[in-house]
């Protein structure tokens, strides 16, 4: 059983390189590129939105059924990562 996830994770991107990471973010706090040192800016939140009782990107919450392939896909993506159909 998993307690209820407070902290919300973003997706945090550079915007000269594009690099990306995730985490979570606090107020008030510059994050940077351990490897180019530029700041990183949030530019999504990531599922489960926070607070969720699971961990888990994948969970049932988050999932859609693609219109043309009948596949489970991230509810968060443009397009199913299996045939491309947009959503």
């Amino acid at each position: 059983m998993s307690s209820e996830s407070s902290q919300q994770v973003y997706r945090l991107r550079a915007p000269v390189s594009g690099r990306e990471s995730i985490a979570p973010v606090q107020d008030g706090v510059v994050y940077r590129d351990a490897e180019t040192g530029e700041e990183l800016e949030p530019v999504a939140q990531v599922l489960p939105l926070s607070p969720s009782g699971s961990d888990l990107p994948r969970s049932p919450e988050n999932l859609r059924v693609c219109r043309r392939c009948q596949q489970l896909t991230a509810r968060d993506l443009a397009a199913c990562e299996f045939c491309g159909l947009p959503a």
